[in-house]
């Protein structure tokens, strides 16, 4: 719970301070050429959109791979065992619980190596050492024009694309490689000891690619350093950070945009996570009823459910009451107003519904009498 509290506090601040300096950026961002490096754009916020380039070739050694590129990977699987645990808890009678763990067993293509030796049954089930590892490497220097990229901001173009495993990349691996792997679509399977087949992989296979990020379009927004000549991060009044690339052409508005929709989207995952916490806190606040009532195990589970609901409902209020609580410290011109006018709103309608109710009350006194007049034929 105080988790919970100190969460969404901090990320309610967070957003209001992320969004100021977003509004503070848009306003005094530059748009530029980056074809040339002008001097009077020195400790400057800009935004640019430009090829992103670079002159070096990157090369994975083992395979022979050569490409001019910003990035260069090379992911490997092994086929192999994998564990998987599943634990089921029963209520028993007079209280307490029966809780039974089930492992399975499966293979399955996966990065890195599962530890087969801390299985609960790594008997049958020993997964080899891969002789290849995941390698990743990255040009030193990448440009837009005149400017070069800081490492946050060349790190941000992830626009990977697969490397495809010609005949001449194949026939120019070392021969350890070469005499026992076979290609199918993207991959490279090799294994050790004998060619494998991609459609019936056996445990300690491995299937190899290599993806690369080749020179391509960006759109960012950073400062420009002293030396007028490299792009970084750039500070606002409040100390917000603005350094942001994107792929493909992108106006400042648009750029600016992203950045605010990543910082609502980041909010609301904060807040999701802050209710969260909240929920399970008051699960296990209410989890002694559900214990009590387990002596009898229907009982348990319905006391438990409704524990549950009772338990979300309270982690709403909490939520909304923690998220007012701090919009008034950050935003109390805005919040203040709307607490009143929310408090208002519910008396308004409270007193409403009380009238209402004593309107629709159903009167039970006696009727008055009404005086009857007797001709003469109702005599006879």
């Amino acid at each position: 719970m105080p988790g919970s509290v100190v969460l969404l506090s901090w990320n309610e601040y967070r957003t209001i301070h992320r969004t100021r300096g977003l509004n503070e950026g848009a306003e005094t961002v530059q748009t530029i050429d980056p074809a040339n490096a002008n001097p009077e754009f020195k400790e400057a916020l800009v935004h640019m959109t430009g090829l992103a380039d670079t002159q070096e070739r990157l090369k994975d050694n083992e395979f022979g791979i050569e490409e001019r590129a910003i990035h260069l990977k090379r992911d490997v699987e092994m086929f192999q065992w994998v564990e998987e645990k599943e634990t089921k808890s029963k209520d028993k009678v007079g209280g307490g619980k029966t809780t039974t763990e089930t492992y399975s067993y499966h293979k399955q293509w996966a990065s890195g190596r599962k530890d087969s030796e801390r299985f609960n049954r790594p008997s049958g089930h020993y997964n080899p050492t891969p002789k290849f590892d995941d390698v990743s490497v990255s040009a030193k220097k990448v440009n837009v024009g005149a400017y070069a990229l800081d490492s946050s901001l060349k790190n941000s173009i992830r626009s990977y694309e697969d490397v495809s495993w010609t005949d001449a990349i194949v026939e120019s691996l070392p021969e350890e490689i070469f005499n026992t792997c076979a290609v199918d679509g993207d991959y490279l399977y090799w294994a050790e000891s004998q060619t494998p087949d991609a459609q019936s992989p056996e445990v300690g296979d491995l299937r190899i690619k290599v993806r690369v990020v080749k020179p391509t379009v960006v759109s960012l927004v950073a400062g420009v350093d002293q030396s007028g000549t490299s792009l970084g991060d750039f500070e606002v009044s409040n100390g917000e950070s603005m350094r942001k690339l994107y792929v493909g052409e992108f106006s400042a508005v648009e750029v600016f945009e992203k950045m605010r929709s990543e910082n609502s989207m980041w909010a609301w995952i904060f807040r999701g996570l802050g209710f969260f916490l909240s929920f399970i806190g008051f699960c296990m606040i209410l989890g002694i009823f559900g214990a009590f009532a387990s002596v009898i195990p229907f009982f348990g589970s319905l006391t438990r459910s409704l524990t549950g609901f009772v338990s979300f409902l309270l982690a709403i209020v909490t939520t909304a009451m923690t998220i007012a609580v701090a919009w008034i410290a950050v935003r109390p011109l805005i919040a203040i107003p709307l607490i009143i006018a929310s408090v208002l709103a519910a008396v308004m309608i409270w007193r409403t519904s009380k009238k209402s109710s004593a309107k629709t009350v159903p009167s039970f006194a006696a009727p008055a009498e009404t005086p009857v007049t007797l001709t003469a034929d109702d005599v006879v």
